[in-house]
């Protein structure tokens, strides 16, 4: 009887342990940490976290293949060139850091090696205006040839099924009014558009095809009202940030734009600085990427809410003649130089040129969800004739 109790015991205590064992090294495997065998011990890795758009292409490192994106893998502490390809597309690279237990993160936008082109339109347009929030553009069809003379709107975003919408015509050609020749402004939510004719002022409704307001007799307290709408706005945007970032942002600085999901500012410098730390201690496993604190005038720089870290992006003389702007994924910012499309990411990594050719007026516009961008373009060669709108397709 005494035997059997102790042997009882004793399965049970074997048993515990091995539990107890099994969880011990299942945690420690998720942790990173792996068995040296050479060593007889245990030590600690790091793992990556590799993903990509579009998914299955191959992880490299320090150019030898790991394994697929979408993926994670361990590996020994130190500093890697990484690499992501997928046949098609241009190559993805970067230069990271892997500490022991903390999980690094690779995420990459592959774009394609040669992007078709497809038109939006065909009858030929002038003075295209992306609204303030980037979902529609606004154009002008000038011939009044056709029964489609006057203000169009492009809704950038896919219909059901996947297909486009159909443009919008809310402002027709009136021989008493031409809105064609007229000057056109967007109100700050988007919903409006204010066209101006010697002296006279419309007001039109987006949602509303071919309703207009006269607002002649009351445009300077709308115009005022717009102004205030978006300063309001960009307080409001900015108010998501730290009170120093702000007050740097505010006195040293001057705001090109935030980024879609409103954790990134992209600014030029207008005063010396340094961005104070607000996040204390600073985060592990951030960007790896070497960060900018202290800002020179001129130069131009992307601060990034989530890390607290600072990048410099190029100097204000860098674009001249050109333009920068917000790609939708909030990590990449598109450069429209002469006759190419370069797309960068916020640090200035993987800087690549997407698009090479002729386009007007330097108009360019992502397709909200970043399968796209739209040009003004004349592929024709004849250059009396119009301009239509193309998409350059990403995906």
């Amino acid at each position: 009887m005494k035997n059997r109790k102790i042997r009882s015991f004793l399965i049970s205590f074997v048993t515990v342990c091995s539990i107890l064992g099994v969880s011990f090294g299942v945690i420690a495997y998720g942790r990173g940490y792996r068995i040296d065998v050479k060593k007889n011990s245990l030590k600690p890795t790091g793992l990556i976290s590799a993903t990509s758009d579009p998914i299955g292409a191959q992880i490299f490192v320090e150019g030898k293949l790991k394994t697929a994106t979408n993926n994670s893998f361990a590996i020994e502490p130190g500093w890697y060139t990484i690499t992501i390809s997928k046949e098609g597309y241009i190559s993805w690279q970067k230069k990271i850091r892997v500490q022991g237990e903390i999980v690094s993160r690779t995420d990459a936008f592959l774009f394609p090696n040669n992007p078709s082109l497809s038109p939006l339109t065909n009858l030929g347009i002038d003075r295209p205006m992306l609204s303030p929030d980037g979902s529609k553009v606004a154009y002008v069809i000038p011939s009044a040839l056709t029964k489609k003379t006057g203000i169009w709107i492009y809704e950038l975003s896919e219909g059901p099924l996947g297909r486009n919408h159909d443009p919008i015509q809310i402002a027709p050609y009136d021989s008493t009014f031409d809105v064609t020749t007229g000057t056109l402004t967007w109100s700050p939510d988007g919903t409006q558009i204010l066209v101006e004719k010697s002296g006279i002022y419309r007001l039109y409704e987006v949602s509303r095809a071919g309703t207009f307001k006269d607002v002649t007799l009351t445009r300077e307290s709308l115009i005022k009202d717009w102004m205030d709408e978006r300063a309001t706005k960009d307080r409001q945007k900015l108010a998501g940030f730290k009170p120093p970032i702000i007050d740097i942002a505010t006195s040293s600085a001057k705001i090109i734009s935030l980024s879609p999901d409103e954790t990134k500012i992209l600014y030029e410098a207008t005063a010396s600085a340094t961005i104070p730390h607000v996040i204390i201690p600073a985060l592990i496993g951030t960007n790896s990427t070497e960060e900018i604190r202290t800002i020179t005038p001129g130069k131009i720089y992307v601060y990034d809410s989530k890390e607290d870290r600072n990048y410099f992006l190029l100097d204000k003389k860098e674009l001249t003649g050109a333009s920068i702007h917000w790609f939708p994924t909030s990590r990449h910012l598109l450069l429209t130089l002469q006759e190419k499309i370069d797309i960068m990411e916020f640090d200035r990594t993987n800087w690549v040129t997407i698009y090479s050719g002729p386009f007007a007026d330097g108009f360019v516009a992502p397709w909200s969800n970043g399968s796209r961008i739209i040009i003004l373009t004349n592929l024709n060669g004849d250059a009396t004739s119009l301009p239509n709108l193309y998409t350059v397709n990403l995906r």
